[in-house]
């Protein structure tokens, strides 16, 4: 702690006094030429990667952030028992990059412990184990589906999906058959109604209606890469970007919105939602695609591109907080995950023993729903849905807090999905380069997803800036 402290004391600037803003009161033309070489958008996982690579040649660059704290989709909820985290957690075994800093900057991994398969199914009202469901009530599947669980449904229908031989045969145009809605791909493998209204009820996105089987197809390849062990970040995945944060020589200036990005041609100026002005040669921005539609870009971009950020989906997430006051999931003798067709229970997950902490994972309309609920009634009408389905949780939990990525203006979804017919245009969008705006996150990835995607992304889009340079 005592390290980042006077990481952020020397030269990590809350929105406002820094040596380099000396810069902005230079004549508007030649701002680009003494703000910074580069200036990132964003300080999560690709804005400070790129800001890194960056730094190590020589350039003097500066990292703006919208947020009034370092690690964009990396967060650890640090006033709540445990610091649980709401963003990435999972280092899958393939994730070369993320391993490979983390071990220069001592970030310390660890394997969680082992949790047990299977889930407490609650359906319809009812609580049900996974031996019950093929003959319950509740059961509401066709005959060649009944014996199949509801939170395997899914991938059972998935088995069927084109293979790709390498993950980024997800880009080649032969596979573009594939991007069609999970719905349409669903019927035509003959799913039920009720199958598909159970698929979508947990669904990691928003809705099969929208989402491309494509998306799923570049899941699946991603999975296959990476079998090996999966770890978690020793003190929550912020850690990860706060020790990155603090090896940066780098200007991060917190509470510093982007509103205009304007390329003139020799360089490319900034507008904050303040009146800031910035200019710089380079701009990397790593805001996602959702973010940026705020954003006025006056730049020569191509239509592909430009569709995909006013376009490109990205998942709605809300997540409840809850402290249990005993361990009520080990004694009961069921499992610990709850897995519900009940739009305000969604998914229930242990966090961990001590504290004791439960998290309820929505997501799609259910994450919509529950955002629009006083937080307090929210939280009472989740402890009683959960009270229902596993009565041992009866007067042990304590609703803390909740916690959406769309309601969060720096971020708007928790991660991105193919939409259904945004293939080819995804495609394109992370082939671009760019004369002196720049684009990465974890959504322009091409081999890689989420955590690793965003450093993969970062890295192509910092040695390109280099060579230009």
């Amino acid at each position: 702690m005592k390290d980042r402290l006077t990481h952020i004391t020397r030269r990590t600037f809350v929105g406002g006094a820094s040596a380099s803003l000396i810069a902005c009161a230079a004549p508007r033309r030649t701002w680009s030429k003494t703000t910074a070489d580069v200036i990132v958008i964003g300080a999560g996982l690709a804005g400070l990667h790129a800001a890194s690579q960056i730094e190590k040649a020589g350039y003097k660059v500066i990292v703006l952030e919208g947020a009034a704290r370092i690690g964009g989709r990396l967060h650890n909820l640090d006033d709540l028992p445990g610091r649980p985290d709401a963003g990435g957690i999972q280092v899958g075994a393939s994730y070369k990059r993320f391993h490979a800093i983390a071990d220069r900057l001592n970030v310390a991994r660890y394997s969680p412990p082992q949790t047990g398969r299977g889930s407490l199914y609650h359906i319809g009202g009812k609580s049900l184990l996974a031996e019950q469901w093929p003959t319950a009530d509740q059961n509401k599947l066709a005959t060649a589906e009944k014996e199949t669980p509801p939170d395997r449904l899914f991938f059972s229908y998935l088995k069927d999906l084109p293979k790709l031989k390498n993950i980024e045969d997800w880009m080649r145009p032969s596979h573009q058959k594939i991007d069609i809605a999970l719905r349409e791909y669903l019927l035509q493998r003959g799913a039920s109604d009720e199958a598909l209204r159970l698929i979508n009820a947990n669904l990691n996105g928003n809705d099969i209606a929208e989402q491309s089987a494509l998306h799923m197809a570049r899941s699946l390849a991603i999975f296959r890469a990476g079998s090996g062990p999966t770890t978690y970040v020793r003190g929550g995945s912020q850690r990860m970007t706060d020790a990155m944060a603090n090896a940066l020589r780098s200007e991060i200036i917190l509470n510093s919105a982007v509103a205009v990005i304007e390329d003139e041609g020799d360089g490319v100026e900034l507008g904050l939602t303040d009146g800031r002005k910035f200019g710089a040669r380079h701009v990397i921005c790593t805001a996602p695609f959702a973010v940026m539609r705020a954003m006025r870009i006056e730049a020569d971009l191509p239509s592909s591109l430009r569709m995909m950020i006013s376009q490109l989906p990205y998942t709605k997430a809300s997540f409840a907080y809850l402290e249990a006051r005993s361990l009520f999931w080990k004694k009961d003798g069921l499992p610990q995950t709850i897995w519900s067709d009940d739009p305000l229970l969604g998914r229930m997950f242990v966090l961990g023993e001590d504290p004791a902490m439960v998290k309820v994972w929505l997501n799609g309309k259910s994450a919509e729903r529950v955002d629009q609920m006083d937080e307090q009634s929210a939280g009472a009408e989740i402890v009683k849905r959960i009270e229902q389905a596993r009565p041992s949780a009866r007067g042990q939990l304590k609703f803390l807090r909740l916690f959406s990525w769309q309601k969060n203006p720096f971020a708007r979804g928790i991660y991105h999905h193919i939409g259904a017919g945004q293939g080819a245009a995804l495609a394109a969008s992370t082939r671009y380069k760019g004369a002196r705006l720049h684009f990465a996150g974890e959504h322009l990835a091409q081999q890689s997803s989420g955590m690793e995607g965003a450093l993969e992304s970062a890295e192509r889009s910092a040695l390109y800036v280099l060579k230009k340079l």
